[in-house]
């Protein structure tokens, strides 16, 4: 075998190779398995240690501004899943390996300092996992991420991440060849994670991080079964930027404008196409669509308190319903939305609390929707949402928001 690789490489030596399949990362995943996971950090950290001590620490600010820096990075992730529910009872001491892959601008300028004291950034990562188990398959995500950075001292910085993107599993649920697996049944669905870590600055080009991530996986319930996978993990990243990052420091001006801001209100259609299985077992497509109106009160240069209400009709599950448990319910819900925004230029990332004040529906009558919206201008808005009960999603949606804000006379001064 090694002859024959050897042979390879002589026959190809001088070109590049920019991609491998999955079954080439499968054999370097399953490998790297075997090896405890201690064994697998140290062989990381190794080298890092060599190259912190050969370089010479130059860490530095400055008072200038730098409007974006452009970095790359790379790291890998482990953790386990969490056996949420009985269906995801084969879920249980599956161990995820994955490794990660991202591009990232972060600005670096008086201007983001002022509004939240510290330097966001936002880009994309790619994800490669090997979940561990042979009924989830592997998984291989693309996402995009915000992802404000908060400076502790010129060596150490603390970040929170929120991450929503696209992720293709290879061994979805099929009733003859994977039955088993409860957890998906689409190649493709969505994929969510929130994080938090600390950047060490070994000089001015070059960082580790180190993260603690919640992930999260399902088809927001376009098909079923569909419980969703849930796996935390602990990453280790090295970041590289050929700017010199020399985050501004000059003077912080404590702008306070956000509290003449008036109440932000929203009004939101929102929807998507569910698949399920009518009363003759035939799969049908029913559509999802509902309306949404909430206000907003900005409480801080990045915060703001969002109180609303939703109405939608969901004829899909009140089949589901009706087919698996013999219930009839009405498609039609409704619930009382209380949570909060975290306002990062023109991208809103909402967390929120729902209670439903009419549901015929089987479930309790809490629920959470996470949501991340884009302002194409003053009025219009685009964006995603996904609505969960516990730990299982219910559906995934997208929605198309307009809003409005009255100008305050003593904003205007």
């Amino acid at each position: 075998m090694f002859m024959d690789e050897q042979k390879r490489a002589n026959k190809y030596a001088g070109k590049k190779r920019t991609a491998y399949s999955l079954n080439t990362l499968d054999k370097i995943f399953t490998s790297a398995q075997r090896r405890s996971y201690g064994k697998l950090f140290v062989h990381l950290l190794c080298p890092l240690i060599c190259l912190t001590s050969a370089a010479q620490i130059q860490v530095t600010d400055s008072g200038a501004s730098q409007k974006k820096i452009f970095g790359f990075s790379a790291g890998v992730n482990s953790g386990f899943v969490i056996v949420h529910s009985k269906d995801v009872a084969f879920t249980k001491g599956s161990r995820p390996l994955g490794i990660e892959l991202g591009a990232s601008w972060q600005r670096n300028d008086s201007q983001s300092v002022n509004i939240c004291n510290c330097y966001p950034k936002k880009g994309v990562v790619i994800n490669y996992y090997n979940m561990g188990n042979e009924h989830l398959g592997k998984l291989l995500s693309a996402a995009y991420f915000l992802e404000p950075v908060y400076k502790i001292n010129r060596n150490l910085l603390f970040s929170f991440k929120a991450v929503i993107g696209m992720v293709y599993g290879t061994n979805p649920y099929d009733s003859v060849k994977n039955p088993i697996n409860h957890a998906y049944s689409l190649p493709v669905s969505v994929y969510l994670m929130l994080g938090t870590g600390l950047y060490f600055r070994i000089n001015d080009h070059l960082s580790i991080n180190g993260s603690l991530n919640f992930n999260h996986a399902s088809n927001g319930g376009m098909k079923l079964p569909n419980k969703g996978i849930d796996w935390p993990t602990a990453g280790l990243t090295i970041h590289y930027q050929k700017q010199a990052a020399n985050y501004y420091s000059g003077k912080r001006t404590k702008s306070k404008d956000w509290k003449y801001n008036s109440v932000r209100w929203d009004a939101a259609l929102f929807g998507i196409v569910n698949k399920q299985l009518d009363e003759n077992h035939d799969d049908r497509f029913f559509p999802l669509v509902g309306v949404e109106f909430s206000g907003s009160k900005q409480i801080g240069n990045l915060n703001a308190l969002n109180l609303g209400t939703e109405i939608f009709y969901d004829p899909g599950h009140a089949m589901e319903v009706k087919v698996n448990q013999s219930v009839i319910a009405s498609p039609l819900r409704a619930g009382l939305l209380l949570g909060h925004e975290f306002l990062l230029g023109k991208f809103i990332f909402s967390q929120r609390l729902g209670y439903y004040y009419f549901s015929e529906m089987p479930y309790e009558r809490f629920y959470h929707r996470w949501g991340l919206n884009y302002r194409i201008n003053k009025h219009w808005g685009v964006g995603f949402s996904l609505l969960a009960h516990k730990q299982v999603a219910d559906f995934f949606n997208v929605k198309l928001s307009y809003s409005w804000q009255k100008r305050n006379i003593s904003n205007s001064n």
